[in-house]
C-alpha cells in the first residue's frame, strides 16, 4: 500500500514537471506567433530621413508592440497600433522627445527628421491582444498551472481511490460468498501487494471453509440416515417387545410380576421418548429450511398454548401465561420454535416443585432479541447444569433429578442458534429455575 502510495507522489511530481514544460511550451509558441510579448528592450533605428510611413510599419510587424508615427511638424498622429487609452503617454514621450518609464511600462523615443515613433514596450510578457491585454500574462501563467496541477491530483487521487475501491469490492466480494463452493472465475490480481495477500487468503479460506462446510453436511447427512435406520432396526424389537407384554397382561399376574410389568411399561416409554427426541435432534441438524419467515407472534402464541395446556392438564401444572411486548410480529421457523419451546415446557413441569407444580411463560423484547422465558418453582439449576445443560446426554447428578439426559435442552439450544440466538439458563432471585430461548427478531 505504502508502495502505491509512492506511486502516486511520483505521478503528480512527473505530472508537475510536465505541466511546467507544458507552460514554456506554450509561452515559447506564442511568442513565435506574435501573441505575447517579450521582456527586452529594443530601440527603433530611424538614422535614414527617406523612410516612408509604410516602411516603419513593414518594419513593425516583426515586433509585438504597440507604437504611434507622430509627424515632426504638426505632431499629428500618421499611423501606429496603439489602444487610445495609451495615447497621452505616446504623446508625453513625443513632446519631452526622450523615453518615460510608466510602472514595468517603457515608452521608447525615436526619430527622424520626418517622423518620430514611439514604442511601448513592457519589462513584463503581456497579451498583444487588445482584449485580453486586461489579463495579466503571469497571473494566466498562475492559473494555468494552478488549475493545472488541481486537476492533476484530483486525477491521481481518483485513480488511487478507484483502485482501493475495486479492492475493497474485490474483498467484500469474496467474504459475500465465503465458504460457497465456487471456482471464483472472475479472481483478479490487484497492484497493491497488501490487498493482493489479503484476496489470496480469503479465496485459499474460503475453498476450505466450503470444504469443510460441504464435508460437516455429508457428516449431518450421514448421521440423519443411521439414526433413521437405528431407528428402523430398533422399532422392530420395541414392537415385539410392546407386544409380548400385552400378552403378558392378559395372563393371570400376581401383584409383584403386574409390577414388574408396569415397570418395563414404563421404561418403554421413557426409551420411546428419548429417541423420538434424539430423531427430532438428528433432522434439526439437518434441517435447512428457511429461518426467516415472518411470524404473526399472535397466532403463534394462541397455537402454542393449546399445546402447553395440555401439557400442564398431563402434568397438573399451574400454567401462567405473561407477555410483555407491543411485538406484532417476527421472524423465525414457527415448527422448530413451537418444538424447542415445548421441550423446555415438559422439563420445567417435570421439575417443578412436587404437590404444587407451577410453571409459567413469559414473553417480552429488546431492539434486537426477542425472550421466551419458561420458568418453574422447582429446585435451581446447580453451576454444571448452567454450563452444559444444552449439551447432548448431559446428566446432572445433584440440584436436579439424575434422570435429565439434556436432550430437549440441546435440541432447543439448536433451535435457538438457528435463530441467531442463544439458549441462557439462569436461577431468579424469586426463587425456582428458568430457562430463556432469546431469539433474533
Amino acid at each position: 500500500m505504502r508502495r502505491r502510495i509512492w506511486q502516486a507522489v511520483i505521478e503528480i511530481i512527473i505530472g508537475t514537471c510536465l505541466l511546467i514544460l507544458l507552460l514554456l511550451g506554450l509561452t515559447f509558441f506564442l511568442r513565435q506567433i506574435g501573441q505575447i510579448s517579450g521582456s527586452e528592450t529594443i530601440r527603433l533605428s530611424l538614422d535614414s530621413d527617406n523612410l516612408t510611413i509604410s516602411d516603419i510599419e513593414r518594419d513593425m510587424k516583426h515586433y509585438p508592440y504597440d507604437y504611434i508615427i507622430f509627424d515632426n511638424d504638426t505632431s499629428k498622429i500618421l499611423g501606429g497600433h496603439y489602444v487610445k487609452s495609451d495615447v497621452p503617454s505616446f504623446v508625453a514621450s513625443k513632446q519631452s522627445s526622450h523615453n518615460i518609464t510608466e510602472g514595468e511600462i517603457t515608452y521608447t523615443y525615436s526619430s527622424n527628421k520626418h517622423f518620430s515613433v514611439v514604442l511601448r514596450q513592457n519589462s513584463m510578457p503581456e497579451f498583444t491582444n487588445h482584449t485580453l491585454r486586461s489579463i495579466s500574462y503571469n497571473q494566466f501563467t498562475y492559473l494555468f498551472f494552478f488549475l493545472g496541477e488541481i486537476i492533476l491530483i484530483i486525477f491521481s487521487v481518483y485513480h488511487l481511490i478507484r483502485e482501493f475501491s475495486k479492492n475493497f469490492q474485490a474483498v467484500q466480494k469474496i467474504a459475500l460468498k465465503m465458504g460457497e463452493i465456487t471456482t471464483f472465475p472472475e479472481q483478479e490480481e490487484s497492484k497493491i501487494i497488501e490487498f493482493d495477500q489479503v484476496l489470496n487468503n480469503l479465496y485459499s479460506k474460503s475453498k476450505e471453509l466450503a470444504f469443510l462446510i460441504e464435508a460437516e453436511r455429508h457428516e449431518k447427512h450421514d448421521l440423519s440416515f443411521q439414526v433413521a435406520a437405528l431407528s428402523h432396526d430398533v422399532k422392530t424389537p420395541l414392537t415385539v417387545l410392546k407386544g409380548n407384554i400385552e400378552l403378558l397382561e392378559m395372563t393371570e399376574v400376581n401383584e409383584q410380576q403386574a409390577d414388574f410389568i408396569e415397570s418395563m411399561k414404563n421404561s418403554l416409554t421413557v426409551f420411546d421418548k428419548y429417541f423420538n427426541t434424539m430423531i427430532s435432534y438428528t433432522k434439526l441438524l439437518n434441517d435447512e429450511n428457511d429461518y426467516k419467515a415472518r411470524i404473526s407472534l399472535e397466532d403463534f402464541l394462541i397455537d402454542l398454548s393449546v399445546e402447553l395446556e395440555e401439557l400442564s392438564t398431563t402434568y397438573q401444572v399451574d400454567y401462567q401465561l405473561v407477555k410483555k411486548t407491543d411485538l406484532t410480529t417476527f421472524y423465525g421457523n414457527t415448527l422448530a420454535l413451537s418444538r424447542a419451546l415445548i421441550n423446555i415446557f415438559v422439563n420445567a413441569c417435570q421439575y417443578a416443585k412436587e404437590g404444587e407444580k407451577i410453571v409459567s411463560l413469559s414473553i417480552y423484547d429488546d431492539e434486537k432479541y426477542l425472550y421466551f422465558e419458561i420458568w418453574n418453582n422447582g429446585h435451581p439449576f446447580s453451576e454444571q447444569a448452567k454450563k452444559n445443560a444444552g449439551k447432548l446426554f448431559f446428566t446432572e447428578d445433584t440440584g436436579r433429578s439424575g434422570k435429565h439426559y439434556g436432550i430437549g435442552l440441546s435440541f432447543a439450544q439448536g433451535v435457538a442458534l438457528k435463530h441467531q440466538g442463544n439458549l441462557i439458563l439462569s436461577n431468579p432471585q424469586k426463587g425456582g429455575a428458568e430457562v430463556i430461548l432469546k431469539i433474533k427478531k
